[in-house]
Parts: C-alpha cells; structure tokens; sequence
C-alpha cells in the first residue's frame, strides 16, 4: 500500500461532521435514516397498498392506481401479475370503447401499443385486455426494446411493456416491426403503454380513461360492499369531488374508504378528510377576506414541517410572514408606515382556518404537534405552489432559510419540501436550487434529501433526476460528492448499475477522506435485500484495486454494512452472501486500514477503527455459527503481513477475555502460525 497516496481530510467536512469518530457518525446516519423512512413511507405506494415482490429482483406496486413495475437488474426481464391483483382487475375494470378496440386488435394480431397520459389506467386497461383473451398476464421490462428475443417470452401467454422511457429506434417502426416478430416467433401477445406523443402511428390505440365515478363504484363493490348502501345518501356530495379525478385517485378514494368503514369510522368525517375535499376547501379559505391575517402562513409552514412541534411551525410562519411582508412593502413604493404585525391572534384560529390538527405530547414538556389531514402531505405544498404565484420568490427565499437551520429534522422537512417542489417545475427548482447546491460546499447532504424526494413523487422526475446526478458524477468536487450522497438514496436502489457505476468513477478519483466516506455511507444505503449481492461483489472488486481511495472506500462501507442491525429484513445478513470470498476480501481489507501508518514522522490515525472491534463480534458467533467460524479461517488463512502481529495480539486479548472459546483461540493462533 502507497501511504503517501491514502485519502486526506478535505476543506469541506461534509462526509465528517468535524471531529465525530466513524461510530457515531454511523449512528446519527442510522437515526437520519428512520426520520427518511417516515416520510416517504418506505414499502408503500400512494395509497399505502401492497407491493409484491417478484423472484427476479422486480416489485410490482398494487392497483391503486396504475401497476408499475421498479426494474430489476436485467436487461430484459418479465415478472407475473399477482393472482390478488388479477383477481382485482377482473372484479374492477370499467370497459370502455378503447378497451374492446384494444380486444379486437390484440384478437387478429399479436402487438398494439396502447397511446394515452401516464396513470391514466392504461395498465389496468392493458392487462384486462389480456385476460379477456384468455391469457396468463406478465410484465415485460427492457432497458432497450430492441433486445426482447423471443426466448424471454412463453407461448399463449400476454406481456404488458410499458415504454414511456424507452429509447426508441430512429425509426419506431422498425421497433414495434421487431416486436410483432418475437411475439409471432414465440406465439406471445405484446401490449406496449406509450406516450400520447409517441409518433408510431400502425397498430395504435388511443386509451380512453374511465369515468371516475365508475372507477370509485367498482372498487367499493369489491373493498367494502356492506359500505355501498351507505354511501348512496352522500353521492351527491361525493361527486364533487371525484368526477373529474383520474382513476388512480378515485381509486385512492375507495381505498380510504374501505379502510374507514373498517375502522368504524363516520362516513361524513372520511368525507371531509379526503386530500380532494381539503384541497378543495382550501381554495375557498384562500378567498376568505377576512381570515387572520397569519393563518395563510402558519398553513404553509404547517405544510412543510407537518410532524413537528407547535413552536417550530409557529416560528417558521412568523419567519415566512415577516419575509413576504418585506416582499409587499418593497412593491409598495408610496407605503407611509410599515404593517404591524397581529400578534394576537390565536393558534386556535389558524389551525381551524388550515384544518390542520394538533396532537399534545407524549410526556409532559414534549408540547404540542402539528399534524395534516391524511393524504395531504405530498399534495398541500404543490398546491399552494399554483395557487399563490406571488408569494414564490418569498417562499423559496425563506425554505432556503430552512434548510440552515440548526435542527436537523427542520432541514429534513424543507428539504423534502422543496423535492416536491419540483414535480411543479423541476427546471426552476433545480435552478433555483439544485444547481446552486451542487456548487456550494456543506450543501450535499440537504441536496440528496431534496433530489429523493422528487424523485420519488414521480417517475418522470425521477428520469430528470437521473440524467443530472449522471452528468455530476465527473463534475467538480461537490457536485461528485452531490452525486455520492444523492445516489445513497431509493434513486440508487431503483438505479442500482448507475450508483454503482458513479460510486467507482467518484471513489477512484478523490483524494479526499470526506469523498470516501460519502460514497461508502451511500453504499450502506442501497444495500437492500434486493441489492446486497451485487453490492457486496462490487465492494470485493474495489478491495484489489490500484488506488488506495478505492480500497478506503471499500473498507468504509463494509464496516457500515456490518455495524447495521442484521436481525432487520430490510438488511440481509452478510454472512448469507454466496461467496465466501468476497467478504474474507472485505475483512481484510477493512481490518487493514483499522490499522494506524506512519507517513515520514508522522502517524495517521486509523480509518476504519471499529473493524478491530466488529470482527471480535464475528470472532464470538463463530463459537455456534458454523459459516462464521469457516469465514474467520479463510481470513486467518490468507491474512498478510501487515495483520499479523495485530492478529496476535487480538486473539490473546479475546481468549483472556472470554470473547472466543480456548479451543478456538488454539485453532485460530496454529491457522495464523502456519500460514
């Protein structure tokens, strides 16, 4: 190993919060990652339905409102549609005269691309189809169209594709004519969803959504059909705010019911909490003349750091009150004195005005919180977004305001405030932003929080989202550490090849210790069940690496992955992973660098300490874990120089402690000796 060439601290101290040692940093990581979790609600969609897990890597997200598929790892891939969300379509489905178009054209030939608007219900319509033609329903994904063969499909069996992002072939034709033949090939029938822009115009048809109402009645027959009856007193009511919603939301509506009616609810409650009916009152509060004067604000802020404490949404109202105060008094040129503000008003008034909530803590001191009503948490912001054109420049100045603030949960919230932001404008977001962010030392971390959740709002953000971490990840030096961070998100989980791919460009070039630690800490996060295999290959392949910033890298991350609680599904145990080598590679290479170096007179402090003190855990499962025990001999056996004498030392420490058994302790040291 070079010495001279290990990874130096930086001026930026992003990766390192100043003087925090690995272990605490691994923890306030683990505490981020739970408040993260919270509010993108990890393992549900929109609605909060199911998802399904297939056995090649992909998940298919129930009907809430469209099926979609997150792809897996292959190129081309095909996953069934659950038997619960078959038998889902077959009870819900409204037919429209698209649908039996569709039929009829899938009935004489063997592809037709369905045209219409993403979550229109083009899916639903898609595979409905399918099974009305008797046949056994999948999805079909591919990176490229142009690589379906026909040895990825079944006979008599229907494939829906959706190709909104695929690249097409400077002539589509050629590519819907090279899908008909692998479906005619392997006597498949291919439903591919397509843009309404997309320009193929042969063997087309233009979707046509059903009426929402319809949607909304089909659903609650099949949730809750003891709650139909009921709800006849109240459809009028109930029309105003479902027709003109998409299916997907009408959907949703159903859902909420059913669960309702579950839980015992009141009809007229679950009414007036649907996100339609509160964005619709919401309008009608916006044109009150006579509303507090601070309850509009209190309502933004409440949007933005719902979930918090009283006093921390209070402060921010009053902070973005005082902002758009100075915005009309700079537009009022002939003001003679300046607003006073009304300090006493209420909070009463203005949670009643925002039909907010407030909940009292747990234990005395806690205060109260302040909470929004079901369903509106990703919708309340955008809406006040296009509602309120003006108060923009104001609202923006003061979320970056937010995003400084010392509490780290405040950051979260504005953070996520403005990922949401985006899917109202992605270009002015990111310029407003992202860019400015991605130039700005000690905005990384902010500026991941905010890409995932754009991303994660919707899919066609997403893509953007993408294509700009891409271009980051050879740009300056915070904007590669942007795209470390950003990619240790459910962005690199959903887009595992490309995180892995800009993990090693960003690793392999830095000189700097903080780089390293971004990328491995990412790394831990896109460790999934899904993912580790790839992951922990990856990692072993940076461990034989030329560059001692690859090596560091890997050692970090590996000592991440083993600190993380391995009795938590969501984390597979390392000692699953099918090859024992890569992680005998890993330990010794994270063991390694737990190790201080002398650079001239001067000794560098160890990176990955705490490796020392995780393989002594190792050391002890290994007295009644078989795969332990054989995975500490192959790290004993192939240890090299540099570890021996630390080895020795180690083992006569854990034997006079008890941490392993003598008869191992004797195993262990004879391995160590003989090798």
């Amino acid at each position: 190993m070079t010495e001279e060439n290990a990874p130096a601290p930086a001026a930026s101290d992003e990766g390192s919060a100043g003087d925090e040692s690995l272990a605490e940093k691994i923890e306030r990581e683990q505490k981020e990652r739970q408040l993260r979790a919270e509010m993108i609600g990890v393992g549900q969609n929109w609605y909060g339905g199911s998802e399904y897990r297939a056995e090649d890597g992909g998940t298919v997200f129930g009907a809430g409102r469209d099926l979609y598929i997150q792809q897996p790892e292959e190129d081309v891939f095909t996953i069934p549609i659950p038997a619960k969300s078959v038998e889902c379509i077959r009870a819900c489905f409204v037919e429209t005269a698209s649908q039996r178009e569709l039929v009829a054209r899938l009935a004489s030939g063997s592809v037709a691309l369905l045209r219409g608007e993403p979550r229109s219900g083009r899916w639903t319509a898609a595979s409905s189809a399918l099974l009305e033609l008797g046949l056994t329903c999948h999805t079909l994904g591919a990176k490229d169209l142009k690589k379906v063969r026909p040895s990825h499909l079944r006979a008599g069996h229907g494939y829906v594709v959706r190709a909104d992002d695929a690249t097409w072939h400077r002539h589509p034709e050629t590519v819907l004519d090279q899908l008909r033949a692998v479906a005619v090939a392997s006597d498949a029938v291919i439903v591919a969803l397509v843009p309404a822009d997309c320009v193929v115009t042969k063997s087309v048809v233009i979707h046509e959504p059903p009426a929402a109402m319809d949607v909304f009645h089909k659903r609650i027959n099949y949730l809750a059909e003891g709650l139909v009856s009921e709800l006849h007193a109240y459809l009028r009511h109930l029309q105003e705010h479902i027709v003109g919603c998409r299916p997907w939301e009408a959907v949703e509506i159903a859902q909420q019911f059913a669960e309702g009616y579950r839980q015992g609810r009141a009809l007229s409650d679950m009414i007036d909490n649907l996100p339609y009916a509160a964005l619709t009152q919401l309008e009608k509060n916006l044109e009150k003349e006579d509303a507090p004067s601070l309850a509009r604000h209190f309502l933004i802020s409440s949007s933005v750091l719902f979930g918090l404490p009283e006093a921390v949404v209070s402060e921010a109202a009053l902070a973005l009150a005082d902002r758009i105060r100075q915005e009309e008094q700079k537009k009022e040129e002939d003001a003679e004195e300046e607003r006073v503000l009304q300090v006493w008003e209420r909070l009463s008034q203005w949670v009643d005005y925002s039909r907010l909530s407030e909940t009292e803590g747990v234990r005395g001191g806690q205060g109260r919180r302040i909470d929004v009503r079901p369903g509106l948490a990703t919708r309340l912001l955008p809406s006040l977004w296009a509602q309120l054109p003006a108060i923009r420049p104001a609202l923006y100045d003061w979320l970056a305001d937010l995003v400084e603030a010392e509490d780290w949960r405040v950051q979260v919230k504005a953070a996520y405030a403005i990922g949401r932001l985006a899917t109202c404008d992605f270009e002015v977001t990111a310029g407003r932003f992202f860019t400015p962010w991605s130039k700005e030392p000690g905005k990384a971390r902010v500026l991941t929080w905010a890409l995932e959740a754009a991303a994660l709002a919707d899919r066609d953000v997403a893509a953007l989202v993408g294509r700009t971490l891409n271009a980051w990840a050879t740009g300056t030096y915070n904007q590669r550490l942007a795209a470390a961070l950003a990619y240790g998100s459910a962005i690199g989980v959903g887009n595992l090849d490309d995180a892995l791919g800009a993990f090693h460009t960003i690793a392999v070039a830095t000189s700097y210790l903080e780089t390293c630690d971004a990328v491995a800490r990412s790394v831990a996060e896109v460790y999934t069940t899904s993912t580790a295999q790839k992951v922990l290959r990856e990692l072993a392949r940076w461990t034989r690496g030329e560059a001692d910033s690859e090596r560091v890298t890997a050692a970090l991350a590996f000592v991440r992955l083993v600190s993380m609680p391995q009795e938590h599904e969501a984390y597979p145990a390392l000692r699953d992973h099918q090859l024992i080598s890569d992680l005998v590679l890993l330990w010794i290479n994270a063991l390694s660098w737990g190790l201080s170096r002398m650079y001239g007179k001067n000794r560098i402090p160890a990176f990955t300490p705490t490796s020392w003190e995780l393989m002594a855990d190792w050391a002890q499962q290994a007295a009644t874990d078989a795969t332990v025990d054989l995975i500490v001999e192959n790290i004993l056996a192939r240890t090299t120089d540099r570890l021996r004498k630390p080895w020795m030392f180690h083992l006569h420490l854990w034997n006079k402690r008890g941490t392993i058994t003598a008869t191992h302790f004797a195993r262990y040291l004879r391995l160590l000796k003989d090798n």
